[in-house]
């Protein structure tokens, strides 16, 4: 992200001061920047080294990663362990390499990152299968919520449509009146609801899982087509009184 990575002398001689990575989000919560020098406490050993560079680090991939990656002669007299991180195909692999590498090497010591891959995977599909139950919850809540909205304009709708009615406007032109209307209520309520969706995600991802967000433009675009199609039925519904009511039905009430 910053900086260059290991000059060729860092990496084939030996200085004072060798050279280090730093992860980019350890060096904001150091204030470390290119250029700084840092001296390490490798078990007793105080080792210094200059910030050359800063890097962004996937930490949920499964892969060997460190906050601080330091150039070769930099640890060389520096007590150090060795990690080695194998890819095996199945369970029965996974035990048998286990054994093999404890018989040969005891002091070796062999983790199985597959159970914890498969724990993880688990517990994020209960999360994904929660937030989904809530958001089709949340959904179906807003079925009655519309209902109870269409139907609190329902008389005003009937006395206009009858009104019009008898002012000479064509069964047609009620219903596209109708339709017209409809259609865009339906399309403000999905489109405010689709951007606050999206706003609230980015918002999610961004400040608390501090993850890149990318929305799933074509689940928002057919939940809210959906909703603008659900609104318009409701409505027409709601408003087919409006070819029984009789002129002068309407007309008494007002």
């Amino acid at each position: 992200m910053k900086g260059k990575w290991f000059s060729r002398d860092a990496l084939t001689a030996h200085h004072d001061t060798g050279e280090v990575s730093i992860a980019q989000d350890v060096a904001e919560e150091l204030r470390l920047k290119v250029g700084d020098i840092v001296t390490w406490d490798v078990q007793g050993l105080q080792v210094p080294s200059r910030v050359t560079s800063l890097r962004e680090v996937t930490w949920q991939r499964f892969q060997p990663n460190f906050f601080a990656v330091f150039s070769p002669p930099t640890l060389e007299s520096a007590p150090k362990q060795y990690v080695l991180l194998s890819s095996v195909n199945g369970a029965p692999a996974v035990g048998k390499l286990q054994r093999d590498v404890v018989s040969r090497f005891p002091n070796v010591s062999s983790l199985d990152l597959s159970v914890i891959k498969d724990a993880v995977a688990r517990i994020s599909a209960k999360v994904t299968a929660a937030i989904r139950f809530m958001a089709l919850f949340s959904l179906a809540m807003g079925v009655p919520v519309l209902f109870s909205a269409v139907a609190a304009t329902r008389r005003e709708r009937i006395r206009e449509g009858v009104l019009l009615k008898t002012l000479g406007a064509t069964r047609a032109q009620i219903m596209r009146i109708l339709l017209a209307e409809y259609s865009l209520l339906g399309a403000l309520g999905s489109l405010t609801g689709m951007l606050l969706a999206i706003a609230g995600g980015w918002g999610l991802t961004h400040f608390v899982f501090d993850t890149p967000f990318s929305p799933a433009w074509g689940a928002a675009a057919g939940i809210a087509g959906a909703m603008l199609g659900l609104t318009i039925a409701i409505g027409l519904l709601a408003g087919r009184d409006v070819f029984r009511e009789t002129p002068m039905t309407a007309l008494r009430d007002v």
